[in-house]
């Protein structure tokens, strides 16, 4: 890939975002076994608190100890020890559910009987725990891998969840999901004078305050008469510009969102308790084109055009004026996919777009992109990408067609290209504004937002005084302006002061300058009763995520020559060996009393993953968190707590565990009580404000539980430190995603209709996560991770998912690309030209086909990308037929003129198109990097 996103992230194009925790109330407050193991205890083990370790006085602690032949730790006595591995052993035959046929669980069930006999009799904490470990490995031997090309994508929702809840399982076993604290709902105080849809919060969709709700009074603070009547609301900050299409958090996104309309929409069902999917510029939902039994890469539908569609400006400048009332045409419904995908312009919203994998990836978007670093390519866009819009001669209707790299159903063909990220916009209209300050200020500041955008939503721009304040007025063209959105605008007031006082936003509710406030902590009290308030739910779990990798891993995956990112050697991090035992983890989410917490910030207590808003079943309005397959993932994190977690001595018990663990290892030795062996944890918060918002309450519940006697006698001591950056994503884009952290504060959030697609963020394969991995620790396309079954067989992580949401080529149990690409020489030849030879490695030669389309050479500055330029080398290729391993050979000779021309950084982009398993070819792109010296 040449472009300057090599060198940043992409995300998901179905919405995914960084979540950051503050105050900021919203029109809708966003504030988520076959047979059984006969070992006993049943239970979790409990050890005699009264009973403490003993420790050996001599053993002196070491900065970075090594393993001691022969040790045998102090930390928990043997038979307590084996106990509670003897009850992970029953949670692997557990995990496995009804998976298996008969014949293979008795075959499972006969090494689980081999290895609680071998626990049973190991005489030392290491024999025990090998022995666990041989019991494992015995069970996984008894299941055959996965091998073949699998797509599990035309499943109903039903089967779906259960697949889902198999991957939130092994994602729970193996700490990937970090320890939860809560979901960002809670209490939401509302203005009298404001009539809600509903009394009663509907999950992922809210109260129907603008849509349904009501100002049945005047706000007389409002010294502007003409907006009394509008919804009055506060935003921290300014963030200076609507361009959703170039903003990478979620703040933008909610500026954008009053203006912006889809071809779909949701709205309160006659019941009242869901929502109802209903066309909003589209007039029908879509129709099939290329239908293989419910599932489908073509799709059409009609759109609203000329009179039943209108854009709406409330800019006093002339020529924006013109655009008052003006129809929406047919090719007005292409320009916004020509602006993100035209890499030239820049928009971060285009790169993810460009970037999407698997479910939802829109045909030829990744090629056009990668074509389009020279400017606008409208003749390859038609020929290149899935996406057109035309009337048919026939029935003189409109039609939208759009085309997907995978299979899907009506709903997620719908759901998928239902974002207002693609409203149309006329492109007389980009080319006035200038794609620069599109939906923003001009430089001279000038011209404001109000005049660099147009309008299908609900409302449209009224005024942008930046850092005052922002104002919508309702939008007379809105498609449902008669039965939606009875209020007539939207005030937001920029409140800076919230940035230092949580109060700050409460206080402007009470003084009757705004119509909704979250209720911060110090305040909740006095008015989470209040008749004003009301109780929501959230669309965000936040949580401390968790670094568990060894350090030669990270060094793997972070050092100078990492797969993920790469760091120089002065800048490593010391990994916390702690953190890398399960036991360890479990104890610290053991440690946090969630109800606790939560309460006194009027938050709701989770250990779940997602929040309740993700939709097992989205047509139905059904929460993943009510289903079985979800209370089995987590029912680990509940058992013998207090409903949501937390267990104080069992926090202490599982400590001793994971300290006999890190001492056999040789991870620790313990000191003394006068000397400890200190294990320090560092926090990584998004704000300043959070280490007395968060940090010591957390810090309190971890030092209390690790410090105290029963767990080691004063032999060690946890000490919990406080980390903030200069802005709240720091927390991510410098700690978390590069994998400089112990733990680490934060959220990602969207694509909530389709949870099984989201949980990619929890892959380790920064191109199956979008680089969005928070926690790290399991090689998810490790087979042998951990036992992962699903339909009788075993899979990695990334291979079942990857299956799930689109087609998976598996070897082995493990997810295989298609085509592997290797540079494997780049040679100066005598004459001047250069030799490179490039090799294509197909997963099977069965399975997969490939075809070379075109090579292209490329060159530009990645500062600044102003000295882009590339140019086809096809012609001097030499491209073999696939041998019998598999490989097929490239041998590009590059004459001097070439050499020349793209002297220093550049690299080859090789086009080819690869079908799997007989199916669809589909056009793809690798990029391998190479230099050419520059001559002195």
């Amino acid at each position: 890939m040449k472009n300057l996103l090599k060198k940043s992230l992409l995300v998901l194009v179905a919405g995914l975002v960084l979540s950051s925790c503050g105050q900021k109330p919203t029109p809708e407050p966003t504030a988520e076994p076959s047979t059984q193991p006969t070992v006993e205890p049943t239970a979790q083990p409990t050890v005699d608190p009264t009973v403490a370790p003993t420790v050996d006085p001599t053993v002196e602690p070491t900065v970075e100890p090594t393993p001691v032949p022969g040790f045998e730790t102090n930390a928990i006595a043997l038979e307590d020890y084996k106990a509670y591995i003897m009850y992970d052993l029953a949670a692997v035959l557990t995990s496995l559910g009804d998976q298996l046929s008969p014949e293979l669980q008795a075959k499972v069930d006969a090494k689980f009987d081999e290895g609680l006999a071998a626990i049973e009799a190991a005489t030392s904490h290491a024999a025990a725990q090998a022995a666990f470990s041989n019991a494992k490995a015995a069970i996984a031997e008894q299941i055959p891998l996965a091998n073949g090309v699998y797509s599990y994508i035309g499943l109903s929702n039903s089967e779906k969840t259960d697949i889902l809840g198999i991957l939130e399982a092994y994602a729970v076993r193996n700490g990937i999901t970090g320890v939860s604290l809560f979901e960002n709902g809670g209490y939401v105080m509302y203005n009298e004078r404001v009539t809600l849809g509903t009394e009663t919060y509907i999950p992922g969709y809210g109260f129907g305050v603008l849509a349904e709700g009501s100002i049945n009074a005047p706000l007389t603070t409002e010294p502007n008469v003409e907006w009394q009547n509008y919804y009055h609301t506060w935003n921290t900050a300014d963030p200076g510009t609507a361009n959703y299409l170039d903003d990478q958090g979620s703040e933008v996104g909610d500026f954008y969102g009053y203006i912006g309309a889809s071809y779909f929409t949701t709205f309160m069902n006659a019941t009242k308790d869901g929502y109802d999917w209903v066309p909003e510029l589209a007039n029908e939902k879509p129709v099939a084109l290329n239908d293989n039994g419910g599932m489908a890469t073509k799709w059409r539908f009609e759109v609203k055009t000329g009179e039943a569609l209108k854009y709406t400006t409330n800019s006093d400048i002339e020529s924006r004026k013109a655009f008052n009332g003006r129809e929406v045409a047919a090719e007005d419904y292409v320009t916004p996919y020509v602006l993100l995908l035209t890499q030239a312009n820049g928009l971060f919203r285009g790169g993810e777009l460009a970037g999407q994998k698997g479910a939802g990836a829109i045909k030829g978007a990744a090629e056009y992109y990668e074509k389009s670093a020279n400017g606008v390519d409208k003749a390859l866009f038609d020929e290149t990408v899935g996406i057109k819009c035309y009337t048919d001669e026939t029935d003189g209707k409109t039609y939208f067609e759009y085309e997907f790299v995978t299979p899907v159903t009506q709903f997620y063909s719908m759901y998928y290209i239902s974002s207002s990220l693609y409203m149309p916009v006329p492109q007389e209209f980009l080319d006035l504004v200038t794609v620069e300050n599109y939906l923003g200020f001009n430089a001279e500041k000038t011209e404001t937002p109000v005049d660099n955008s147009l309008s299908l939503g609900s409302y449209a721009l009224e005024a942008w005084n930046a850092g005052e304040e922002v104002v919508y007025k309702k939008n007379p063209n809105y498609v449902y302006a008669d039965s939606k959105y009875a209020i007539e605008g939207v005030h937001i007031n920029i409140l800076p002061a919230a940035g230092q006082d949580p109060e700050a936003g409460l206080k402007e509710f009470l003084a009757g300058n705004t119509d909704s406030s979250g209720i911060p902590q110090t305040q909740l009290e006095n008015y989470k009763n209040d008749p004003r308030t009301r109780k929501t739910t959230g669309d965000s779990n936040f949580k401390l995520n968790v670094n568990a990798l060894d350090q030669e891993t990270w060094i793997d995956m972070f050092g100078e020559e990492g797969k993920v990112a790469q760091t120089p050697e002065s800048d490593y991090w010391v990994c916390e060996p702690a953190l890398s035992n399960p036991h360890f983890v479990k104890a610290l989410s053991l440690s946090i009393d969630r109800v606790t917490f939560a309460d006194k910030r009027g938050s709701i207590a989770s250990v779940d993953y997602l929040s309740s808003n993700y939709m097992s079943d989205p047509e139905n309005g059904i929460s993943y968190s009510t289903t079985q397959a979800h209370k089995n993932a987590v029912a680990g994190l509940l058992e013998d707590t207090d409903g949501y977690g937390y267990n104080l001595q069992l926090a202490r018990n599982y400590f001793q565990v994971a300290l006999a663990e890190l001492e056999a290892s040789g991870k620790y030795q313990p000191g003394t009580p006068e000397n400890p062996t200190k294990i320090e944890i560092e926090i990584a918060w998004m704000y300043q404000t959070h280490e007395d918002a968060y940090h010591k309450e957390i810090e309190q519940f971890l030092e209390t539980a690790f410090n105290h006697e029963s767990v080691s006698n004063g032999a060690y001591e946890l000490d919990v430190v406080f980390w903030v950056g200069n802005v709240w994503s720091d927390v991510y884009y410098n700690k978390m995603m590069v994998g400089q952290y112990d733990l680490g504060f934060g959220s990602i959030s969207g694509n909530s209709l389709n949870p099984l697609d989201f949980v990619s963020v929890l892959s380790s394969d920064p191109v199956i996560s979008g680089s969005f991995t928070l926690n790290w620790g399991a090689d998810t396309n490790d087979v042998n991770s951990d036992i992962l079954v699903y339909n009788g067989m075993r899979w990695s992580y990334d291979a079942l998912w990857t299956a799930a949401n689109s087609q998976a080529i598996v070897v082995d149990g493990q997810n295989t690309k298609a085509v592997e690409f290797d540079l494997v020489s780049h040679d100066a030849n005598e004459d001047g030209t250069y030799t490179s030879v490039i090799e294509m490695q197909l997963a099977s030669t069965d399975l997969v086909q490939a075809n070379v389309e075109d090579v292209v050479v490329f060159w530009a500055d990645y500062e600044t990308a102003a000295d882009y330029f590339e140019e086809s080398i096809l012609a001097s290729t030499v491209v073999s037929d696939v041998d019998e391993n598999g490989v097929i050979t490239l041998t590009i000779t590059s004459s001097p003129e070439i050499v020349a021309k793209y002297a220093g950084g550049m690299g080859f982009d090789v086009y080819y198109n690869v079908a799997i398993d007989g199916g669809e070819p589909q056009s793809t792109y690798a990029s391998l990097y190479a230099y050419f010296p520059v001559a002195e």
